[in-house]
């Protein structure tokens, strides 16, 4: 087996109009359907690596850094440090920036709370190093078990100042954790993203029954001083195993 990777940029998905059709549909049908638009048969065969990207987004280039706001959400099936540093580096030479104002991980272990505490430490690893450098800002976590947030944000050196939670698995947010966040000046936000935003089946369907995803990352960019959300998209890595000739 011969391995083979695919490093996909969608673009500016607001762009796209068949996309804009399905305003209404939820964060995997949306980039499901980006996919679609973008992918196409010739695309990723062969070995090595096969770069796709969408269609540039020129909306932006006469637009100042200072007056727009990037906010990115990765993604991650597994505690890995370099694909965290990987999605990291990616998103900023995709988006042509030194600095994000927002990070949040999505990571949703399937170990004890215990083990998912130590995955996550090694994650905040990388985290804390890539503020340390001025590259980003704001940082938090993604759906996120209360005594689990607490431990790491007593344990952090660099705090989690954003916490998001998900109303569709949890109806109310849980008390404890809005006392801890008003107490240390943490932003709780709520978000409608699937626990999964692209299932392992989904991958299979779209990349070949041997596809993996390493990571997903999607963005927004904002403009500052009217709130406008200009740009949206997505950057993921795939690795796929394609049978020896």
């Amino acid at each position: 087996m011969v391995s083979h990777v695919l490093l996909i940029n969608t673009g500016n998905i607001l762009s796209l109009s068949e996309a804009k059709k399905k305003a209404s549909q939820n964060s995997t049908d949306e980039l499901i359907e980006a996919l679609k638009i973008i992918l196409n048969d010739e695309q990723g065969k062969g070995d090595g690596q096969t770069i796709i990207n969408g269609k540039e987004d020129i909306g932006l280039q006469d637009v100042d850094r200072k007056d727009l706001k990037i906010a990115i959400k990765v993604f991650i099936p597994s505690p890995d440090e370099d694909s965290l540093k990987q999605a990291l580096d990616q998103a900023f030479k995709a988006l042509n920036t030194d600095t994000i104002e927002s990070l949040v991980i999505a990571y949703k272990g399937d170990e004890k709370p215990e083990d998912t505490l130590l995955s996550l430490k090694r994650i905040w690893f990388v985290v804390e190093e890539y503020v340390r450098a001025n590259k980003l800002s704001s940082v938090g976590l993604s759906d996120i078990n209360t005594n689990t947030f607490i431990e790491l944000f007593q344990w952090a050196n660099i705090k989690p100042n954003i916490v998001q939670i998900n109303l569709a698995t949890c109806c109310v947010v849980p008390p404890a954790l809005q006392a801890f966040t008003k107490e240390n000046d943490i932003q709780l936000l709520t978000h409608s993203d699937p626990c999964q935003i692209l299932p392992q089946e989904m991958v299979e369907e779209i990349f070949g029954n041997t596809a993996r995803l390493h990571w997903l990352t999607r963005y927004q960019i904002h403009l500052k001083c009217r709130g406008i959300l200009s740009s949206k998209g997505y950057l993921l890595f795939v690795n796929k195993l394609n049978a020896e000739p």
